[in-house]
């Protein structure tokens, strides 16, 4: 802590028989003081006419104390020098003045300010404990994602007269904002935009605030020093997505008014930056004969397993008309069945493989990282982690083997092979008939 006494005015111990100086009118405004908020208002308005030359300042280290001795009689105004109440600005703030007569007094600092929390929403695991809320999480392209900003307030909040608190969000290119989401509540009171507080969106920068030009302005709820202020928001993440690698990141941050010796707040302060990120991945087939040539007009569907269904939800179709590789991009975590839909001719259908996307990040981390990417499976093909064109995907090579494709059991096919077999049957009972007949005849 760094702070300065400054002398007000020189002359005896009893107040009353200080000198007049310059400040005639405030001194008799000292003299009259009753009562703390007085005090205050009365330091508020002298600290602006300090003089430099009667300052003295004095360091104390953190959970210690300093004596000032040999002081002339006097009144003096005790201050937080500018910046001195944290290692790294702008999240700082400052004690209200301290006014003592000359004498022995303790100061106490109160580098008091508020704290940010950001979280995401992981999908997986918003029906247990916790409600998934992390720092990192993953998801399908074109899904929905819970965003959650949390904000405290400083102790001597009751301190300030009006008090400015904004929260700051930096969206990456792949995070789509839905500015009809946004929700703001106060202790669990939600609050009404365009009246508390407002919403501004920025499309250049892909980013939005969230500002309340003064808290202490709002009726709708008692906000106090242990109040919470909430926003939650939705994204959607889009096809400009970072294909897992180092995902697709989103900070926020908050400033705050933090001088309560000033009006309007004073100054402002600024919270570090917090970070989540959201995942997403991508699963790349190689379609090949077993000569390891490509097979052109195969068609492929890629259905995502949710609670051990069966046939599971549709996400993805693609046909491959030239070259061996064909992509899905965009996967959560997950489980997935692929079905090959149409088969190039002469060849048999492949069996729906079953696959797992398993990943691992940083869930709790101030800047989360991708630790793991694999594929599991129910079946013969096996997955392979590559980075290629700073796109981490899981690949894996599908083979189809020539052969006559023969009808499935169900259903048509059923009655195909019945009619078949029929006509079979009835023909061979024909040709025994003509060759008995043919041999009565020659007789």
């Amino acid at each position: 802590m760094k702070a300065k006494p400054f002398l007000i005015f020189s002359g005896e111990r009893e107040l009353k028989k200080l000198q007049k100086k310059l400040w005639e009118l405030r001194l008799k405004k000292a003299q009259t003081l009753t009562g703390e908020s007085e005090a205050k208002e009365f330091a508020k308005t002298i600290q602006e006419h300090l003089n430099e030359d009667n300052k003295l300042e004095v360091r104390v280290e953190k959970n210690d104390s300093t004596t000032v001795a040999n002081l002339n009689a006097g009144y003096y105004l005790i201050k937080d020098k500018e910046g001195s109440q944290t290692q790294t600005p702008p999240n700082s703030a400052y004690t209200s003045y301290i006014l003592k007569v000359v004498g022995n007094t303790t100061a106490k600092t109160k580098l008091d300010v508020p704290e940010l929390v950001k979280k995401v929403q992981e999908n997986s695991k918003k029906d247990i404990e916790g409600n998934g809320w992390q720092d990192a999480a993953d998801y399908n392209i074109d899904e929905v994602i819970p965003y959650k900003l949390t904000g405290t307030l400083p102790s001597n909040y009751a301190e300030y007269e009006t008090y400015f608190y904004e929260f700051n969000d930096i969206m990456s290119a792949g995070l789509t904002f839905d500015k009809m989401s946004v929700k703001v509540t106060v202790d669990g009171t939600t609050l009404t935009a365009d009246q508390d507080y407002s919403l501004i969106v920025h499309s250049d920068t892909n980013s939005f605030q969230v500002r309340f030009e003064n808290l202490k302005a709002i009726q709708s709820v008692m906000i106090t020093s242990t109040s919470q202020i909430v926003v939650e928001y939705k994204c959607r993440l889009n096809g400009n997505a970072v294909i897992a690698g180092n995902g697709n990141p989103n900070t926020a941050y908050l400033v705050y008014s933090n001088n309560p010796n000033q009006s309007g707040g004073g100054d402002h302060g600024k919270t570090p930056e917090d970070k989540n990120v959201v995942f997403t991945y991508k699963v790349v087939v190689n379609k090949k004969d077993e000569e390891n040539h490509s097979l052109q007009g195969a068609q492929f569907e890629l259905r995502k397993i949710v609670n051990d269904q069966d046939e599971g939800t549709k996400i993805d179709t693609v046909t491959v008309t030239e070259g061996t590789k064909f992509n899905f991009k965009g996967l959560d975590a997950g489980k997935y069945k692929l079905i090959e839909t149409v088969t190039p001719s002469g060849y048999n259908t492949i069996q729906p493989i079953i696959f797992t996307i398993e990943a691992t990040y940083d869930e709790e981390s101030d800047d989360p990282q991708l630790t793991s990417l694999t594929g599991q499976t129910e079946g013969e093909i096996v997955f392979i982690r590559k980075t290629e064109e700073r796109e981490d995907s899981l690949s894996t090579d599908v083979i189809n083997k020539k052969g006559i494709q023969l009808p499935e059991t169900g259903g048509m096919g059923r009655y195909l092979i019945y009619t078949l077999g029929t006509i079979f049957v009835l023909t061979a009972l024909g040709y025994t008939v003509y060759k008995r007949n043919r041999k009565h005849t020659e007789k």
